[in-house]
């Protein structure tokens, strides 16, 4: 196991409230909404579900594959935007942050063929897999969250600080013109749900602000069908204020 995951991440659970202050512009925020609360999802699913349905073991390795596919997208944005700026700037966290896209991408990958294998197990195998699934699953998020802290707390404030705000929201623009529409639809889909209201709000405002009426209209759709009613009708609300 990957130890600079922790190490670095250990200083952080010193910072006292008063020393923690939001930045300006969060280029991880969202996004890692999104993935914490499918990594909790399907880490969750792996506990409780039959063991010996096959149709539920199935239905876990999409959504572990899924989750996946959003992983590989948000580590990808990560070295094309953001890690040529740590490197040129923040060599130190650049590392440290390489470092850790080495050892989880390839984690992940190992989740997603046992999730595979457990489909597939026959009676023999089907509890023992699914608990292995479960316990694997436990330790990646473990190791997810502590390479998001780090990122979240260490890495953002510093590249803020070195680059400017500027230079950080051209980054953000340029995260956003990466993403073929598919890819960003996916993504909303998982963002949406966990974030608050004001993101949700900012995010919709800075769509309709920049995007064509139609890219609006279809943002606007996706958040009515991933929303509960109420959280949608607030969201619609605080838009038209």
């Amino acid at each position: 196991m990957n130890t600079t995951i922790f190490d670095a991440c250990m200083p952080v659970s010193s910072v006292a409230e008063d020393q923690f202050e939001l930045v300006t512009l969060d280029l991880y925020r969202n996004i890692h909404k999104g993935i914490r609360a499918e990594l909790f999802n399907i880490t969750q699913s792996a506990g409780r579900i039959d063991p010996c349905s096959r149709v539920e073991r199935a239905r876990l390795a999409e959504h572990i594959i899924a989750v996946g596919d959003l992983l590989a997208m948000h580590a990808h944005q990560e070295d094309t935007v953001i890690d040529p700026v740590l490197h040129a700037q923040l060599p130190d966290l650049a590392g440290v942050v390489e470092l850790d896209h080495a050892v989880l991408g390839p984690r992940f990958a190992g989740v997603v063929e046992l999730a595979r294998h457990a489909v597939e197990a026959g009676d023999a195998d089907e509890r023992r897999l699914t608990h292995l699934l479960y316990l694997e699953l436990s330790g990646f998020t473990s190791a997810y969250l502590a390479h998001q802290g780090v990122e979240e707390r260490i890495v953002m404030p510093a590249l803020l600080a070195v680059a400017g705000v500027e230079a950080v929201t051209a980054m953000h623009g340029a995260i956003g013109r990466n993403i073929p529409p598919d890819v960003m639809r996916r993504g909303l889909a998982f963002m949406l749900p966990a974030m608050n209201i004001e993101e949700r709000a900012a995010a919709l405002t800075g769509t309709r602000r920049s995007a064509p009426a139609e890219v609006f209209a279809a943002v606007s759709s996706l958040a009515r069908s991933v929303l509960a009613p109420a959280d949608y009708a607030a969201l619609a609300a605080r838009l038209e204020e």
